[in-house]
């Protein structure tokens, strides 16, 4: 009834004055308790549920305004919904004044959480993120940082102007371990990238790798459809292999917005290039990397939680705080010999365990449609092959290939210590988490594209945002961040980090044990 009864005034944000904020009359119809000065950013989200749900968002200059009526409101719930989503922008909170000043009511410190709100801190302020949570576009994981200053970490994956519209609930009066010395270092650091435009995004640089990664397919076609009955075909496979792994570099730079900072035009992309290049969903991946960053190495055994992407493979447990999680014979047989089974596991079966990971959790319907279209390319490129022997020799030796990657992404991190989850922002400061957390593997220039920026891990992690063209000369100023505050910067050759994770994985091996008391 209120979209068919109102229409919105279209005018220029310095005329808002003039019209007292009615302008915008649907969003203030729906939720008259909202204050003007929201209406403008709420009214976007009304006119996405409107578009949605096929209902007429009528709207015209105000020189021609003229009623018009027509559809039906059948969407009810979805508003109310998206009521709920907006009660930051209704509410003034009784902790904060008209002017985003501290009231003088009691202070509210991370004990508020248990009493009915969920609140996280960011510089200084609590934010209520109860009804937020829903929407979150990170997923869940932000529910981990309940009653935490989540400062660090909200910047490695933010904007500051992320907040500019958002209402604190109170200030946060306590101590906080993001206040550190350690930690303000790489919140200063960070400023300074910005301001120096590292997290600028380079286009002729990406350019050059589009090219290249183009040419790799080009290779891939030209040699099966000419040659498929010569030796000279697996040549393809290899170049296919190589195409593999740098569509999956591509996938992991869009998934972090690092590409056009819009993260609509970004999922889109690292759809293309994960799920329809490389053959893995992009926004599974997505939503297991984004804990995995937020939480690097964790777990919590009192809900079950562990970091996603460090316990992908059931038959290795790489450090004694993961033991809790296998508790049955087959685990302890297999993590007796997973010393053995890794590199083995990584090359021979890696590709195919991602891809039946990705895909049997996955829901969403564009997932599933460029999944099918990628198996569609793949089926025909092996149709030019003469025989079935011919296939599945091609197909083994571009698997296993590409098998190197899960190598490469897995040393940076196995050969490292575990935290729990409730010490994280509480105990720990994040960056030291993540510097604890990660190796930087040692290599020339010429072989960052082999890696995919990803063998200066810690800059990574420390700052997801950061196009990987600049991650070596800002890997210069975070090691002398560490060495000035006596962190362990943890570097080596990847042969060298490769010997730790089998060190590492074979010391687990010969002490772990069935009894989670041991």
């Amino acid at each position: 009834m209120q979209v068919e009864s109102n229409i919105d005034i279209l005018t220029p944000w310095w005329m808002d004055w003039f019209h007292g904020g009615l302008n915008f009359h649907l969003v203030h119809h729906l939720y008259p308790r909202m204050p003007r000065h929201n209406f403008r950013q709420a009214t976007a989200f009304v006119r996405k549920l409107c578009e949605a749900h096929n209902l007429h968002y009528d709207s015209c200059e105000w020189s021609t305004a003229i009623p018009i009526l027509g559809g039906s409101f059948t969407a009810c719930p979805t508003f109310l919904s998206l009521g709920n989503f907006l009660e930051p922008f209704i509410q003034f909170n009784d902790q904060m004044d008209r002017n985003g000043n501290e009231a003088t009511s009691p202070s509210h410190d991370w004990k508020s959480s248990k009493q009915g709100k969920k609140l996280i801190g960011i510089d200084g302020y609590w934010y209520d993120i109860t009804n937020f949570i829903p929407y979150h576009p990170g997923g869940k994981v932000i529910e981990q940082f309940v009653g935490k200053d989540a400062s660090a970490v909200f910047h490695g994956f933010h904007r500051q102007s992320v907040l500019r519209h958002r209402k604190p609930y109170a200030r946060m009066n306590e101590t906080s371990v993001e206040n550190s010395r350690v930690s303000q270092a790489f919140a200063h650091l960070g400023q300074y990238f910005e301001k120096e435009g590292y997290f600028v995004t380079d286009y002729y640089w990406y350019a050059k790798k589009f090219l290249v990664t183009f040419l790799m397919i080009c290779c891939v076609v030209y040699i099966v459809t000419n040659y498929p009955t010569s030796d000279r075909v697996y040549l393809g496979a290899v170049a296919l292999a190589a195409f593999w792994q740098q569509c999956g570099f591509f996938m992991h730079d869009f998934e972090h917005n690092q590409f056009s900072q819009n993260r609509h035009i970004d999922k889109w992309l690292g759809t293309f290039f994960g799920t329809f290049c490389f053959g893995i969903s992009g926004s599974w991946w997505r939503d297991e990397h984004f804990i995995h960053h937020a939480l690097t190495t964790c777990v919590d055994h009192d809900i079950g939680f562990a970091d996603p992407q460090m316990m992908e493979a059931v038959v290795w447990a790489q450090n004694e705080k993961l033991w809790p999680f296998y508790q049955n014979r087959l685990s302890y047989f297999l993590i007796r010999i997973q010393h053995i089974t890794f590199l083995p596991l990584c090359v021979f079966m890696g590709r195919l365990a991602i891809i039946k990971a990705s895909m049997v959790q996955e829901r969403r319907l564009i997932e599933w449609a460029a999944f099918g279209l990628h198996w569609v390319w793949i089926c025909v490129l092996l149709s030019y092959l003469p025989t079935w022997k011919h296939v599945f020799i091609f197909y083994g030796i571009a698997s296993t290939i590409q098998g190197v990657l899960h190598i490469q992404l897995l040393i940076s991190h196995y050969a490292k210590d575990y935290h729990h989850v409730k010490n994280v922002s509480k105990d720990v400061n994040w960056a030291q988490m993540q510097v604890e957390s990660n190796i930087d593997i040692i290599t020339p220039l010429w072989l960052d594209w082999f890696h995919g920026g990803l063998n200066f891990h810690l800059v990574h992690h420390l700052y997801p945002r950061m196009p990987r063209h600049n991650y070596r000369k800002a890997t210069e100023y975070v090691r002398k961040v560490c060495h000035e505050y006596n962190l362990h910067y943890d570097h080596c050759g990847w042969f060298e980090a490769v010997k730790r994770t089998l060190s590492q994985l074979k010391r687990m091996s010969e002490h772990f044990s069935l009894d989670p008391n041991s």
